[in-house]
């Protein structure tokens, strides 16, 4: 059996070192994730747009960051820019993703060209949601792409007994 491919979005790892209570189950979740990926359960990848994020971020939690995207040994996607702005742009015009954010548009964008398997995000507001999610599959079957499953860690870690 194949091995999943997960796309990890930026969120994901502003809640690894996250240490409000009400977060905690989610950092727990993400740390999950990771060991998953460290044991050679998923391939993950992920975007320029992750790593520019990440790069933004202030001393020294930039370095932590960064560090962990190393560590995971994720991949990051090659796609072809121009295309991935494209249907970016469809994501805005519809009013899927505000026009403010559209680096989650573009984060969607590259994991719907590439065919992930899965795209992990905590991202609740603008992508992770039913709404949102039914939203730009209709788009991406009108534009001549795949649907695209979008889950939070909780769904994609391993249960094991």
């Amino acid at each position: 059996m194949k091995k999943p491919i997960i796309y990890l979005e930026t969120s994901l790892f502003g809640f690894y070192f996250d240490e409000e209570p009400r977060n905690i189950l989610k950092k727990e979740a993400v740390i999950s994730l990771f060991l998953q990926i460290q044991e050679s359960r998923f391939i993950a990848v992920t975007s320029p747009i992750t790593i520019r994020e990440l790069s933004k971020a202030p001393e020294p939690y930039k370095l932590q960051l960064l560090g962990i995207l190393s560590k995971l040994k994720i991949g990051e996607l090659k796609t072809d820019v121009n295309e991935v702005e494209q249907l970016a742009a469809s994501y805005i015009e519809q009013k899927i993703i505000p026009e403010d954010f559209f680096d989650d548009a573009r984060h969607v964008a590259y994991a719907t060209i590439e065919k992930v398997d899965v795209f992990v995000t905590l991202n609740l507001e603008h992508i992770a949601n039913e709404w949102t999610i039914r939203k730009i599959n209709s788009v991406n079957l009108r534009e001549g792409y795949s649907t695209i499953t979008i889950r939070t860690p909780e769904e994609v870690i391993i249960y094991e007994d």
